[in-house]
């Protein structure tokens, strides 16, 4: 695994890299809209939490996919699972080292890299508060922010596909920290 940091302005990502309204749209259309609390539809503003900030640390993770993986032909839910497995890992510690640095920095806020699974079920769809709210973070997409832009922009990597039932070489994982 490979770890890649930059620091920017916000000011900087924001101009080049955020767009509520499409990623709103997008959000829309993903099974977790609504049912999870990391994920929209939020009572805030996005761009309310971007310019409370000045310097953004973005964390880049290239987790590579073990080759005996790519080779092996799976069906859509194998790879799903595979996936998850290989990256539950990182992203949890990940987001271990964005809130350990998050308590360095007084009023910073970390970004996590995806949306929520710290819990088997979210208690939003009851209609209850998060279990962990100490725990719960934004990830860079749900706040508008352009993961593929900013990964090429700021790190020159591409995120990979699989193609015809086969995993990538590669998976990206970016999150990071708010700083005032």
């Amino acid at each position: 695994m490979e770890i890649l940091q930059r620091e920017i302005a916000v000011s900087d990502f924001f101009q080049e890299c955020v767009d509520i309204p499409r990623f709103a749209e997008c959000c829309r259309l993903c099974p977790n809209y609504g049912k999870l609390w990391s994920c929209a539809p939020f009572d805030f503003s996005p761009a309310d939490i971007w310019h409370k900030h000045s310097t953004l640390l973005l964390q880049c993770r290239v987790i590579p996919v073990p080759e005996a993986l790519q080779r092996q032909t799976l069906c859509q839910q194998d790879i799903n699972e595979q996936s998850r497995a290989l990256l539950q890992p990182h992203k949890r510690a990940m987001l271990q080292e964005m809130l350990a640095l998050e308590r360095q920095f007084p009023g910073s806020l970390a970004l996590d890299a995806g949306s929520c699974d710290r819990c088997a079920s979210c208690t939003r769809p009851e209609g209850l508060p998060c279990r962990h709210p100490e725990a719960l973070r934004y990830s860079v997409e749900a706040l508008g922010g352009d993961v593929c832009k900013a990964l090429k922009l700021y790190f020159d990597k591409e995120i990979l596909w699989g193609m015809d039932g086969h995993m990538p070489a590669y998976y990206l994982l970016l999150g990071g920290l708010l700083k005032v």
